[in-house]
């Protein structure tokens, strides 16, 4: 019964600003454009796509900074619960390992991408 009831109202609701659109009725010639006080604005403002790159690359960085962050208090959670277990100890070691391994490819990922952008565009340009 309440399928019946959902479906019944939710024609309703789609159906409704179809039918309101086609009643209206617009006296337009064909091909004519319809004027509109309707704007849209940009929801990245007056930014240029190196604007937008960078702050991906920024919120990306934060991210996976946090995460690594993380990776290395799980490794140091791996080896205080080892209970002197030599290849649980070695895992936990690996963990922080990898994980400062990334923490040091991320904060370098800065400077790769202003270098890249440096030879792309020219240094003193």
């Amino acid at each position: 019964m309440y399928p019946i009831i959902a479906a019944i109202l939710s024609l309703f609701f789609v159906a409704s600003p179809v039918f309101a659109t086609i009643s209206g009725g617009i006296d337009t010639v064909a091909n004519e454009p319809i004027e509109s006080s309707v704007t849209f604005t940009s929801p990245f403002g007056d930014a240029t796509i190196t604007d937008v790159i960078n702050r991906l690359i920024d919120y990306g960085i934060g991210i996976a900074a946090s995460l690594a962050a993380i990776m290395i208090l799980w490794g140091a959670f791996q080896i205080m619960t080892s209970q002197g277990n030599p290849t649980k100890i070695t895992m936990g070691r690996k963990t922080i390992l990898y994980a400062l391994g990334g923490l040091v490819i991320i904060i370098l990922a800065r400077g790769l991408v202003a270098i890249f952008e440096g030879l792309v565009t020219g240094l003193g340009a």
